[in-house]
This record gives C-alpha cells, sequence and structure tokens, in this order.
C-alpha cells in the first residue's frame, strides 16, 4: 500500500468515526454528545472558533486538492 492510500484511508476512517459520533449525538436523549451541526454552530460562537474552523477547512483543502 502506497503512502498515499494510506492517509486517503486515515481520512476516510477519521470521517467514518465522525458520522458514527454524529448519529451516536443525535440518538442520545442525554447532553453527552452533540450532533455535528451543533457543535460546530457552538465552534463559530467566538473568534476563535472560527479561526480554528477556517484553519482546519484550509488544512483539508490543501491537503486533498493542492495536487
Amino acid at each position: 500500500m502506497t503512502a498515499r492510500a494510506l492517509i486517503a484511508a486515515g481520512f476516510a476512517a477519521i470521517l467514518l468515526v465522525m458520522l458514527a459520533v454524529d448519529v451516536a449525538g443525535r440518538r442520545s436523549a442525554g447532553p453527552a454528545r452533540a450532533p455535528l451541526a451543533e457543535a460546530l454552530t457552538a465552534a463559530l460562537r467566538t473568534a476563535a472558533g472560527r479561526a480554528v474552523v477556517l484553519g482546519v477547512w484550509l488544512w483539508l483543502g490543501w491537503h486533498f486538492l493542492a495536487r
């Protein structure tokens, strides 16, 4: 397996875990887990949160769209 395929598989695994946590957040009645949309909304309320979300978005775009 090449390094590129390994990295793509790692990102796919992270995406699957994110989706599983989102589904678990939507099904649970307690406040332990929030769905992804609520977590992102909470992060975007502060300037620091917006900077982190922008940085993650730029990092992902650079790594997937640079080639």
